[in-house]
Parts: C-alpha cells; structure tokens; sequence
C-alpha cells in the first residue's frame, strides 16, 4: 500500500501539467483502446465487469460477506484497467497485471457462485464469447509477439550483418526501407526508425552510408537539416536508382504479398534472403478485419497500420537494376 501510494505522488508530480495523448500523437483514440480492450484482453473488459456486477448484486441484495483478500483482488485489476483505458494505452502489453489479477479472482468466484451459476445462460454466454476471442484473436496475437521478438529480430540481425559487410565494400550506398514513411500519422513503425538506423553505425561501425526515403510524407513530419540521414534531414521524396539497396521487412507499412516479392525478385537483383523460420504472422481477429476494411477502402479511427499481417517473414536486400 504504501508503495502505491509513493507511485501515486510521483506520478501525479511528474505529469503536473501534462495535455494530450500519453504518446502526443493520438495513435491509441479512444475506439482503438476500446476495441484493443474487448479483443486483446476479454478476461479483464469482458469477464471481469461482468464478475464485479454479480459480485456487487450479490452483496447489496444477500449480504454476502466480503473477502477482505479476494474482492481486494479484483478492485484492483479493476481500477488499473479504468486507469489504462482513461490514458489511451491500448495495448496488448499493457493489460497483462490486470489478466493475470482476473484469472486468481475467477477461480475464487467460481469457486463460491459457480454450482449456482452452471444453468445460467448468461455465464455460458460470457463464457463462450470470452474463449472465443481469447481462440481467435488474444492468443494468435500472442503468438505472433513472442515469435516475432524470436524470429524477426534475428533476421533484423542477419540482415544488418549482411548490410555492415556490404555498405564497408561499397561505400557512399544508399539505402531505402521499403514501405517505411516519414510520419507516424501515416506509418505505425516510425518511433522505431531511429533505433532500426541506428544499428549499423552504432554496432557494426559503418558510416558511409545514407538513407532516403521514397513513400509520402506524413502531415507531422518536419525536417532537421542537422540529421546524418536524409531520410530526417530533408522531407524529398526520391525514386531508387540503379545501384541502391530497397531492404524489405515485416516493419513495411504497405502489404508485402509474396506476389510482391516474386515481382521484386523477377525485377530486381536479389542480393540477401534471411533463411530464419518460426514465425508467425499476425493472423487474428484483429489484423483480418483491419485488412478487409483496407480492401474495401473504408478509412476508420483503427487505420494506423498499412500492413496489418504483418508480412513478409523474411527479410530481403535487393540491389536496383
């Protein structure tokens, strides 16, 4: 308790003053936290509610005696999922302290309501709601992180390796990021950008190097004339020439089809494909409504991501004709 109570003062100190969004770009509206909430986390925005309202009809109406431990418990994940959802930081990630506070809490509900509530049809209905977004969505979206932070990043590391070896042999190269735009009102990856750049200087002591861009720019994108790469330096919008690199990624904010690749491959000269497996794509509820609406051309508050598989699942280096 008195924990909580230091992080409550620091943090009410810290923000003091604060306006907007906690990232300042608004990525996380208030539909797309909500949404996130009910798809990534049904345990906490579905069930839990649900839990509390029983639990709370249940002692006004019965008098129920309270369990100083368990309802602590869920009032709790309760306010910590209230906190996350009034912040707008929907995701996944977020909501996992709350899941597993839910999951200690409904063993003890069902362990004191459950025989009474085995005949109701609205338990069974939250109940098969529940897993099947938890079949269908949470846990393919799961799986997608853990074998991407497994898989993606060491492609990331093969391909920079391939790329340090490269750019030393060939100095002056210049690089282009397929699908990567200057703006995160148009592209979902580009807070990370600068630490993707970053990797060959930094790590692998490559400097002659530059970087361009050849996708639009986005409306918060401003220069600074002072940044190494001209993907920052300047917002020009340059087409590759002959003898530059196109490096093509799962962090692309357009579809990467294989069809895409095939045409890249008939076109292009490929000079290195990551051999790296495991992978798996973001196949859920989620990413495939997202991708039907993108094929419709129905613009909505969740269109942040051009590449809502998450495709291709290796990496590839292609040298312009």
């Amino acid at each position: 308790m008195l924990s909580g109570v230091i992080f409550l003062l620091l943090y009410v100190y810290f923000t003091h003053g604060a306006t907007g969004a906690y990232d300042k770009l608004d990525v996380f509206s208030p539909t797309r936290t909500f949404v996130v909430a009910i798809l990534g986390a049904p345990l906490v925005s579905i069930a839990m509610p649900c839990m509390f309202l029983y639990r709370l009809y249940r002692v006004v109406k019965y008098k129920d005696s309270l369990n100083i431990f368990w309802d602590s418990v869920l009032l709790i994940a309760l306010a910590y999922f209230c906190a996350f959802l009034m912040l707008g930081m929907g995701s996944f990630h977020y909501f996992m302290p709350a899941n597993v506070l839910v999951c200690l809490y409904g063993l003890f509900f069902l362990n004191l309501y459950g025989r009474a509530l085995m005949k109701s049809i609205i338990l069974w209905g939250i109940v098969v709601v529940s897993g099947l977004i938890l079949a269908l969505n949470t846990i393919p979206q799961g799986l997608h992180y853990f074998t991407l932070n497994k898989t993606q990043m060491r492609n990331m590391q093969d391909s920079m390796e391939f790329l340090a070896k490269y750019i030393k042999e060939n100095p002056g190269t210049t690089l282009y990021f397929d699908g990567f735009c200057r703006g995160r009102d148009r592209c979902y990856y580009y807070w990370q950008y600068g630490a993707v750049f970053d990797i060959l200087p930094r790590i692998y002591g490559v400097e002659d190097f530059d970087i361009k861009s050849n996708e639009p720019n986005g409306k918060n994108f401003t220069p600074k004339p002072d940044a190494k790469f001209s993907f920052y330096a300047n917002d020009e919008v340059s087409e590759p020439k002959s003898g530059d690199l196109l490096f093509v990624s799962f962090m692309s904010d357009k579809a990467i089809s294989q069809e895409y690749i095939k045409n890249l491959k008939e076109k292009e000269e490929l000079l290195f494909e990551t051999d790296n497996f495991g992978y798996i794509p973001s196949y859920n509820l989620m990413s495939f409504g997202a991708l039907a609406l993108q094929k419709l051309g129905i613009k909505h508050s969740l269109n942040n991501m051009g590449n809502p598989l998450r495709l291709p699942s290796q990496m590839y280096v292609f040298r312009i004709r």
